[in-house]
């Protein structure tokens, strides 16, 4: 980890948000869209390193969480206060774990783990690989001479749960000795935070409600391309097949009311290490792109989408 370069980051956020509440703004840490658990975590994370610099902050959303992250939060703890509501307009955002805002309000930076295009181009931008964003948030912290205990295990935990229990390209391997010492050390209980990183959906949520889950929106230009992802239980995946297909109906329908040349939905079996993409067409065309790993979004998917925007 580059001390240096974190700390002065550091430094550089803590300025710029005094400056925004000495203008009589309010600083809202936020996640993207339909926020994963590494959104919300990172969000807890960074208002939790902010309050421990002298900056207090509170953490709304744009949109609610899928019923997959409702259910996990349901199992972590201190994650409290927190809205999905919307912003007003004095509020001041300071995005985590993305770097693309579709919202009105000002923006005054980003920490994000996705180095995918387009840029950030924020008054601050930390925009880093990582296996997790709460990974990076820990890193801001460590370099501020504010790292605990507390930060420390939800960003353990971040990277489980971003990672598919670091089975996805995105893992970084180099985590592997800091994440066995931060699982004993701190007494997390690895085998039921590896069955969460799973997220493994409830296909009884429909294929209504199963289509939006984890929607991203790509902008290239004047095109937006999106995906959405589902993970499964490979012991109901002949079940899965039907309900899949339902969904690529939806999706076509929701393409074409919506403007979106381009919809890559993700079917992951994280339980076998496989993915399969559709990537979908308002035309109803489709190309199945089949993987024997977990898929990665950031490498499987923006890339694909940058490609045939750019056409």
């Amino acid at each position: 980890m580059k001390i240096d370069f974190y700390k002065e980051k550091v430094e550089r956020i803590i300025a710029l948000c005094k400056n925004e509440i000495e203008a009589g703004g309010r600083i809202v840490v936020t996640g993207h869209d339909m926020p994963d658990n590494d959104s919300i975590i990172s969000s807890v994370m960074l208002r939790y390193l902010l309050a421990k610099l002298g900056v207090e902050s509170v953490i709304k959303f744009g949109t609610r969480p899928d019923g997959v992250t409702l259910r996990d939060q349901t199992e972590l703890d201190n994650l409290g206060g927190i809205t999905f509501d919307g912003f007003d307009k004095d509020d001041r955002l300071l995005l985590v774990d993305h770097h693309v805002c579709f919202y009105k309000n000002r923006v005054i930076g980003c920490v994000d783990h996705h180095v995918t295009p387009p840029e950030a181009n924020f008054d601050f931008n930390l925009v880093v690989k990582a296996s997790s964003c709460g990974r990076v948030i820990y890193d801001m912290a460590v370099a501020a001479g504010v790292a605990d205990d507390y930060l420390e295990r939800l960003a353990v935990i971040s990277v489980y749960l971003d990672t598919q229990s670091c089975q996805s390209l995105k893992f970084d391997k180099s985590d592997l000795t800091w994440l066995a010492d931060g699982v004993e050390r701190l007494g997390i209980d690895e085998k039921r935070i590896i069955k969460m990183g799973f997220c493994i959906c409830d296909i009884d949520d429909g294929a209504e409600v199963l289509s939006g889950y984890g929607l991203k929106r790509y902008p290239f230009g004047d095109k937006i391309g999106a995906s959405t992802c589902v993970q499964i239980d490979i012991e109901k995946e002949a079940e899965w097949q039907g309900v899949i297909d339902e969904i690529v109906a939806i999706l076509v329908k929701r393409m074409n009311a919506e403007g979106v040349f381009l919809w890559a939905f993700v079917v992951n079996k994280p339980e076998i290490a496989r993915s399969d993409i559709y990537f979908i067409r308002p035309d109803g065309s489709i190309e199945i792109v089949k993987l024997d790993r977990v898929a990665s979004r950031s490498r499987d998917v923006i890339p694909y989408v940058k490609r045939e925007a750019e056409k």
